[in-house]
């Protein structure tokens, strides 16, 4: 656990050696751009260190559908968002790690129409880049089948951005979606796996009957590319101290658990890959 200060203002800042620091300067502002008909509720595990099976996240993510659009975000950054608009800066400052976690990133798709609008913060700072909606080749294969939540799914495969996926889709779910990026498919994704087992999102809930407003953050977004933003955020990931000294304005004062001082704050190489490998 790190407390760094930014202009006088205490920054929650968490960070353990092998994975991403996750940073929270308070909840932004939202604006409503929908409301959400149908919820979906997903378990996403990632690999921190590919050479370590184990060294595993997770994050429950949620996909909020309506009748235009879509948004894929973290369910349990929702969560901790709501905790903090309900408590005091003191309470915030007794218990800070209850206040950290969960993924930064929400994807927007068909927003604006004919659009993927990706947000995403990187220390303290807000990006935001659109893409033509991704084409994703899809090969169906209707003999293998398996059941998830009740539901019979059927297997797909495909290429896409450095990966091979296979999918488990359903076309008893009258919605053509899925998790993160992946659409296309003649039903709903269930599930979704990389071929080297690096990534995964399963589904564990369904809301039918949803009235969620469908939000995004209310700030100054640094408009970008989805390649200029991977550059970025490899800078950040392989050294975090110096992009928050250098662009955040942060001092951060790294200590071990019993208060020594730690001297990990050099720069380090990426013990995994991001999810989209054609950066």
């Amino acid at each position: 656990m790190i407390i760094a200060m930014q202009a006088q203002e205490q920054v929650v800042v968490t960070y353990q050696f092998g994975q991403q620091i996750s940073v929270n300067t308070g909840v932004p502002d939202q604006k409503e751009i929908g409301k959400a008909s149908m919820e979906f509720i997903y378990d996403y595990r990632y690999l921190t260190d590919i050479t370590d099976v184990t060294a595993e996240s997770t994050d429950l993510m949620i996909l909020q559908v309506s009748d235009k659009m879509s948004k894929f975000t973290s369910y349990r950054g929702m969560q901790i968002d709501s905790l903090m608009r309900a408590s005091t800066s003191d309470q915030i400052s007794a218990n800070p790690s209850k206040y950290v976690g969960g993924e930064t990133f929400s994807i927007y798709k068909n927003y604006p129409s004919g659009k993927f609008t990706t947000t995403d913060k990187i220390s303290t700072d807000w990006f935001l880049y659109e893409e033509d909606i991704p084409v994703q080749e899809w090969i169906l294969d209707n003999d293998s089948t398996k059941e998830i939540l009740g539901y019979t799914c059927r297997r797909a495969e495909c290429d896409f951005r450095g990966r091979k996926y296979i999918a488990w889709y359903s076309d008893e779910i009258p919605v053509a979606d899925g998790p993160w990026k992946f659409n296309g498919l003649p039903g709903f994704i269930f599930e979704v796996s990389d071929s080297e087992g690096h990534y995964k999102f399963t589904l564990v809930g369904i809301n039918s009957n949803a009235a969620r407003d469908i939000t995004m953050p209310d700030v100054q977004f640094n408009k970008t590319t989805r390649n200029k933003f991977y550059n970025t955020k490899r800078r950040y990931d392989t050294d975090p101290f110096g992009y928050m000294s250098a662009v955040s304005g942060i001092n951060v004062i790294v200590s071990t658990p019993d208060g020594t001082p730690s001297q990990d704050m050099q720069p380090r190489k990426l013990p995994y890959d991001y999810i989209e490998r054609d950066n």
